[in-house]
């Protein structure tokens, strides 16, 4: 039976307490139907998988990640998932979920008991290295409409643990909204402990400046070497800061270990955006290259789709219509295209004898 949920507060039309998950933080749950405010239909499956419009005997591909994996703007026709299957005439299963972290996107993919198809595909958009050290979404968006909490890998020494959800059932939600509570989340969380380092300017604020002095300065530092590298200069880069790479990369060895050790074949996208491809085609060398660097040294299956993207020189007016907050219908049929190219010359035999 479909469960039809009405449009509310939630960006994407759904109740937050539709969505919530007592491990995951949230989740769409089995046939869950909706529209959000553009009117785009999302419908999901009995394993609350996004629905493609293929119909194919084999399933030999699912798919994990954020939103960009997703495919949050389109209907279920447009989705690169459907696309792809469509090239390669198999169904493509689509776990991705809104506002996902890459932890999240891992964990999902382990506490899916199957059936386990041949390839396991983690979509990993660049950004996500902010989510994986982000306990409570608001601690890092602050406007963003998903209010709850998800876990999180904590690196303590020389080992990372997971530190689980701190919140296990709707009726905890509550906590939310008590100071004491949220300061407990923050001890754990990258975002809230940044706010409470950096400098609050007051009266009288030529004085005040002079706090900003050390953060500016290292900023500026690492702008001047990010030039002479021909690296981006992004504020804060994570992948420049060993803790949270170290998760990162983490992470990629248990999804690698986890579809291994069930028989499929793991491979892990670099999702792209157009903000990402213009990025590295300014500045040559992206900005999440000590990630990727990190796949290349371990021999993980891995596709740079950024890269891919970014060598075909697109214009501006192109990327503004293959890309708007994400892939537009045109930009998940030219991720479709580019991986199915990928896909049929790296498992060839996979794609001709399913």
């Amino acid at each position: 039976m479909e469960r039809r949920v009405k449009g509310s507060s939630q960006k994407h039309g759904v109740d937050a307490m539709t969505l919530f998950h007592s491990v995951l933080g949230w989740d769409y749950p089995p046939d869950l139907v909706y529209k959000n405010f553009a009117g785009v239909t999302f419908s999901h499956g009995p394993g609350g998988e996004r629905r493609c419009v293929t119909n194919y005997d084999t399933t030999l591909i699912s798919t994990y990640g954020d939103s960009f994996t997703y495919c949050a703007e389109v209907g279920d026709g447009d989705t690169w998932q459907t696309g792809l299957g469509e090239k390669l005439r198999t169904n493509v299963l689509n776990f991705g979920v809104c506002g996902y972290g890459t932890d999240q996107a891992l964990l999902k993919f382990e506490l899916n008991k199957g059936p386990y198809t041949k390839l396991v595909i983690l979509g990993v958009w660049p950004e996500n290295v902010n989510r994986v050290v982000n306990v409570y979404r608001p601690f890092y968006a602050y406007s963003d409409t998903i209010m709850t909490t998800k876990p999180i890998f904590q690196k303590q020494g020389d080992t990372i643990r997971l530190i689980s959800n701190p919140i296990n059932s709707v009726a905890e939600l509550s906590k939310l909204d008590q100071e004491s509570f949220l300061e407990e989340l923050g001890k754990v969380d990258y975002w809230y402990r940044l706010d409470k380092r950096l400098p609050k300017f007051s009266f009288p604020y030529t004085f005040s400046f002079y706090d900003w002095r050390n953060v500016l300065f290292s900023q500026l530092v690492a702008g001047i070497n990010d030039l002479r590298k021909k690296r981006s200069r992004r504020p804060w880069n994570l992948y420049d800061e060993d803790n949270p790479l170290s998760i990162m990369c983490f992470i990629a060895d248990l999804f690698v270990e986890t579809a291994r050790s069930r028989g499929s074949e793991p491979l892990i996208v670099i999702m792209p955006h157009k903000e990402d491809i213009r990025d590295l085609i300014d500045k040559e060398i992206p900005w999440f290259f000590r990630f990727t660097q990190y796949l290349s040294h371990k021999g993980y299956p891995f596709f740079d789709a950024v890269q891919c993207v970014a060598d075909m020189h697109p214009s501006k007016q192109e990327l503004d219509k293959l890309y708007g907050s994400h892939a537009s219908a045109e930009g998940n049929r030219m991720l479709a295209e580019i991986l199915s190219k990928r896909l049929t010359a790296d498992y060839s035999c996979l794609f001709k004898n399913p």
